[in-house]
C-alpha cells in the first residue's frame, strides 16, 4: 500500500497550491482559559482581564476596526484600497510595532499561541467570501462576450499556468531528493507564485466597482476576460488535481476522493439547484423571499464546507459551486446578498486580512531579504504576467494606456490571495516565505488603483468634439433621442412628451427607450439590446424593466405604421453610482441628440411632492456633466392617472418656453420650434428683457445668437398662429419668479434651460435660493411647491463641447 509522509504536501501544477490533505492531524495543544471575566474589580492579585478569551477578543476586535477604519479615512483621499489600510494595521499589531514596542501587553492581547477565534472567523469569512463570489459571477457573461474577450480570458490563464508549472517543476523534491531545501523552496514558489500570477474575477470586479468604472469599455473587457480565465482555472485545476493526488499521493485515497468530488458536485447540480429554482419559482414577483429559503442556503454553505474538506476536495470549491448554481439577479441572489454580504465583507474579511497581516515581520523580512527565494521569483514572475498581458492587450488593439490601464486591472490583487495564503501557507509560524507574501499583495494591492485613475477616464470619449443638439440638428434628418426610466410613470411621462414632438416623414424620430435597473445580486453589468433578443434574466419571472419597454413599444404602435417613429428598447442593468457611463455610451454610439431623464422627485395624485431618491440625483447631475449630447431632465407635474393617462390623447397641447437668454434656452427653443410644427401644439414664448442700463454683464455675441433665435420665432409667427410671442419686462429675479409662479393652469408643458449667465439682472437673487441646482433657477422655481400648475416642466442643457469638459470634470 502506498504511504506519504503528512508533511510532504504535493503541489498541484496548475495553480500552484499544495493539495488539501485528505487527513488532518496535528499535534499542537492549548491553552485551558476561562471564557468571562468575573470583572475588574473581582479579579485576583497579579491576574488581567485580558486573560480571558472573551473580553481578549472583544479588544482585538476593538483595535482592529479603529486602527483600519482611522487610516482608510486618510488614506481614501489617495485613492487607496481598503485592504492597504487593512494590511497596515495587521502591520502594526504584529512584531513589527505593537510586539516590538509593547512586549508584555501584546502578550496577553494577541498571545503566542495560535489565535483559534481569530483563525476560524477568518476561515468563516473566506468561505462566505467565495460563496458570494459565485453568487455575483454570471456564467453567461462568456457567450456574450465577443470573441476578443475570450481569447484575451484563454490566453491570460495559460500564461501564469505554464510559467507556475515550469518553475515549480524544477523545485521538485523528486528532482532533487537530497536536497532538503528544495523542498521548501518549492513548496514556498508553488504557494506564492500560484498565487501572485493569476487573474481573479471577484477582485477585478471589486476594483472596478472601487475606482467607479465597471461599465466602461475597458471594466467590460476586463470582467468577460477574466471570467473566462476564472472558469478555464476551476476546470482545469480541479481535473488535473484528481489525476495527480493519484500518482503523488495514494492511488486509492485518490479514486475515492474523486468518487466522493463527483458525488457531492452532482449534490449540488442537480439537487441543489433543482431547490433553488423551486424556491424562487414559488416566490411572487416583487415580493421578498421567506426567510426559510436564505437560512437553508446559509447552512448548506457551511455544510458544503465542511463535507468538500472531508471528501478531499479544496474546502471552498463546494460554497462557490453553491454560488454559481444561483441564477445571478434572481430575488434569491438578491437576498443573500443583501444579508450576507455585509458581515462576510465587512466583518469576516477584514478580520481575515489583518489577522493574517499580524504575522509579517518587517524588519526580518529585510535583514533576509536576499534568502526569501518565493518573494523573488513572485516578483519576477509578477512583472513578467505583466508585460505579457501588454503585449496581448497591444495585440488586440488597444490604445498604450488604455493597455496598461486593462493590465493592472486583471492582475490586482487583494483579499481572495491573502486568503489561499490562510489555506496552504504556514502563516501561523511566522515563515518568511508565506508571510513575504503579504507585503508583497500591500505594495501590489497600493499601488494599483491610483495609477489606474491616471491612466484611464471613461469619460473623455464622450467629450463633444462634433455638435449633437437640437439647435444644430438639419430639418431633414432623423432626430435620435435617448428617453431613460426608472419606472413604468417615468416611461409614461417621457411619452407623453415624444407624442408632441412632431415626427414628419422628412424628420423623423428615432427613441431608444432605455429602461434603467439597479445591479444589486451580480458583478456583472448588463446592457441588454432587446431587439437582438436578449435575455437579461435565466428566471421565468417577468423583469421589472419590462413593463417599462412595453410603454415604448406602444408608443412605436402608435407612429411606427405611418414611419414616422422608430422605437429600439435597451436595459441597462448597473450599479446607479456607474449608471451614468450606460446612459452615455449609448448615446455616444447611437448619436442621439438630446438624452431625456426623469426628475428625482415625484408628485402624487393629489399634486403633491412625494420624498424622492438621492442616488437619482447623483445620476442626473453625472450624466449632465459627463453627456455627449443635450440633456433634457422631465419633471412630471402632471395630476397623476397612472397607466391610465397614456391612453389619453389631448386635442390641444399647451407649451410654454421661458426665454432669458443664453446657450441652454437656445436648445430649449428650438426643441418648442420643433414641437410647433404639429397643428395642435399651441407654443407660447416669454422673453424677460429688462432696461439695458440695469444689466450689469453683456456678452455681444450671446446677445446677438439670442436675437437671431427670436428672429426666428418671429418670421414663423405670420404662417402660424399657434404660436405667439409674450415680452415681460423685470427689474431683477424676484419680479421673474412672481411672473412664473403666476402662470395659471392653461399650460402643459413648460421648457426652460438649465444654465444662464451668472451676471443675468433678470435671474438676480434665484441663484442663492436654489434648492436643486441640476434644474437651473427657473427650473428650481417651477419644480418647487410653491408653483402650483400641473403642468409638466422640461430643464434642457444644450451639448457641452469640449472646451468646457475639462472644466466641469477637473
Amino acid at each position: 500500500m502506498e504511504t506519504t509522509s503528512i508533511n510532504e504536501v504535493p503541489i498541484n501544477t496548475t495553480t500552484g497550491l499544495p493539495f488539501k490533505n485528505i487527513v488532518n492531524l496535528t499535534g499542537a495543544c492549548y491553552e485551558h482559559v476561562t471564557v468571562y471575566t468575573p470583572g475588574i474589580w473581582n479579579s485576583e492579585y497579579g491576574e488581567s482581564i485580558l486573560e480571558h478569551a472573551f473580553y481578549r477578543f472583544s479588544v482585538q476586535l476593538l483595535l482592529m476596526f479603529f486602527l483600519s477604519h482611522s487610516m482608510h479615512f486618510f488614506l481614501k483621499y489617495l485613492h487607496m484600497p481598503r485592504i492597504t489600510s487593512e494590511i497596515m494595521t495587521g502591520i502594526l499589531l504584529g512584531p513589527s510595532g505593537f510586539e516590538k514596542w509593547f512586549p508584555n501587553e501584546a502578550k496577553l492581547v494577541f498571545p503566542a499561541s495560535p489565535n483559534q477565534i481569530l483563525a476560524a472567523l477568518s476561515k468563516i469569512g473566506y468561505v462566505l467570501f467565495a460563496f458570494l463570489a459565485g453568487v455575483k459571477m454570471d456564467p453567461s457573461l462568456v457567450q456574450q462576450s465577443g470573441k476578443k474577450s475570450v481569447f484575451m480570458g484563454i490566453l491570460i490563464f495559460i500564461f501564469p499556468f505554464t510559467m507556475v508549472h515550469t518553475i515549480t517543476m524544477s523545485f521538485r523534491p523528486e528532482f532533487r531528493p537530497s536536497n532538503q531545501l528544495s523542498i521548501g523552496i518549492y513548496k514556498g514558489v508553488g504557494i506564492v507564485l500560484g498565487a501572485i500570477t493569476t487573474s481573479q474575477f471577484v477582485g477585478v470586479s471589486h476594483l472596478l466597482n472601487q475606482l467607479r468604472i465597471t461599465n466602461s469599455q475597458l471594466g467590460h473587457l476586463a470582467l468577460a476576460s477574466t471570467l473566462v480565465s476564472e472558469l478555464l482555472r476551476f476546470a482545469y485545476s480541479s481535473l488535473l488535481g484528481y489525476m495527480e493526488a493519484m500518482l503523488f499521493i495514494a492511488r486509492r485515497a485518490g479514486v475515492q476522493a474523486i468518487i466522493f468530488s463527483m458525488m457531492l458536485v452532482a449534490f449540488i447540480v442537480v439537487v441543489l439547484r433543482g431547490l433553488v429554482l423551486w424556491s424562487i419559482r414559488n416566490t411572487p414577483q416583487d415580493r421578498p423571499m421567506k426567510e426559510i429559503y436564505i437560512t437553508f442556503v446559509v447552512g448548506m454553505i457551511l455544510t458544503l464546507a465542511s463535507v468538500g474538506d472531508t471528501v478531499g476536495m479544496y474546502y471552498l470549491f463546494g460554497p462557490f459551486l453553491l454560488g454559481l448554481v444561483i441564477p445571478a439577479g434572481s430575488p434569491l441572489a438578491t437576498s443573500l446578498i443583501a444579508k450576507v454580504e455585509t458581515p462576510a465583507a465587512g466583518i469576516f474579511a477584514p478580520i481575515m486580512v489583518v489577522f493574517c497581516s499580524t504575522s509579517l515581520d518587517l524588519e526580518k523580512f529585510l535583514r533576509n531579504y536576499a534568502k526569501v527565494l518565493p518573494f523573488r521569483i513572485s516578483l519576477i514572475g509578477y512583472f513578467l504576467k505583466l508585460g505579457f498581458t501588454f503585449v496581448v492587450a497591444l495585440g488586440f488593439e488597444l490604445p498604450v494606456r488604455d493597455a496598461a490601464a486593462y493590465t493592472l486591472i486583471v492582475n490586482v490583487k487583494g483579499i481572495l490571495e491573502i486568503g489561499v495564503l490562510l489555506s496552504f501557507g504556514n502563516l501561523g509560524s511566522r515563515q518568511l516565505d508565506s508571510t513575504s507574501a503579504i507585503f508583497l499583495i500591500f505594495i501590489l494591492a497600493s499601488i494599483a488603483p491610483p495609477i489606474i485613475r491616471l491612466l484611464y477616464d471613461p469619460s473623455k470619449q464622450y467629450i463633444g468634439y462634433k455638435r449633437k443638439c437640437l439647435q444644430y440638428a438639419p430639418d431633414n434628418a432623423p432626430l435620435h433621442i435617448l428617453a431613460c426610466a426608472h419606472r413604468q410613470d417615468d416611461a409614461v411621462a417621457v411619452i407623453k412628451f415624444l407624442e408632441f414632438s412632431n415626427p414628419t416623414r422628412q424628420s423623423p424620430l428615432t427613441v431608444y427607450g432605455l429602461g434603467l435597473e439597479e445591479l444589486i445580486s451580480s458583478s456583472t453589468p448588463l446592457l441588454v439590446n432587446h431587439q437582438l433578443g436578449q435575455k437579461k434574466s435565466t428566471t421565468k419571472a417577468r423583469p421589472r424593466s419590462h413593463n417599462i419597454l412595453d410603454v415604448f413599444n406602444y408608443f412605436e404602435s402608435q407612429f411606427g405604421n405611418n414611419k414616422l417613429a422608430t422605437v429600439h428598447t435597451f436595459t441597462a442593468i448597473s450599479y446607479l453610482k456607474q449608471m451614468h457611463e450606460d446612459i452615455c455610451s449609448l448615446a455616444f454610439h447611437k448619436a442621439a441628440s438630446l438624452i431625456v431623464l426623469p426628475f428625482h422627485n415625484k408628485w402624487n395624485g393629489r399634486g403633491h411632492m412625494v420624498c424622492g431618491n438621492e442616488d437619482l440625483r447623483h445620476l442626473n447631475l453625472n450624466v449632465l456633466n459627463r453627456a455627449p449630447c443635450s440633456v433634457a431632465i422631465l419633471v412630471d407635474r402632471r395630476m397623476a392617472m397612472g397607466l391610465s393617462s397614456m391612453f389619453v390623447t389631448s386635442a390641444v397641447y399647451r407649451v410654454t418656453v421661458l426665454f432669458v437668454g443664453g446657450s441652454d434656452d437656445r436648445e430649449a427653443l428650438a426643441l418648442a420650434m420643433r414641437m410647433a410644427g404639429s397643428p395642435r401644439v399651441h407654443l407660447t414664448v416669454v422673453q424677460f428683457t429688462v432696461d439695458v442700463q440695469d444689466e450689469t454683464v453683456v456678452d455681444r455675441w450671446e446677445a446677438m445668437l439670442d436675437a437671431e433665435a427670436l428672429r426666428v420665432v418671429k418670421l414663423e409667427m405670420p404662417t402660424n398662429s399657434n404660436i405667439k410671442l409674450v415680452e415681460e419686462r423685470v427689474r431683477d429675479g424676484s419680479d421673474t419668479s412672481c411672473i412664473v409662479r403666476e402662470m395659471g393652469g392653461n399650460v402643459d408643458l413648460v421648457v426652460v434651460g438649465r444654465r444662464h449667465d451668472t451676471g443675468c439682472q433678470a435671474l438676480s437673487g434665484l441663484a442663492q435660493w436654489m434648492e436643486v441646482p441640476e434644474l437651473g433657477p427657473l427650473g428650481d422655481v417651477l419644480a418647487s411647491q410653491d408653483f402650483t400648475a400641473a403642468a409638466s416642466v422640461l430643464v434642457i442643457q444644450q451639448q457641452i463641447m469640449k472646451a468646457s469638459h475639462s472644466s466641469i470634470l477637473n
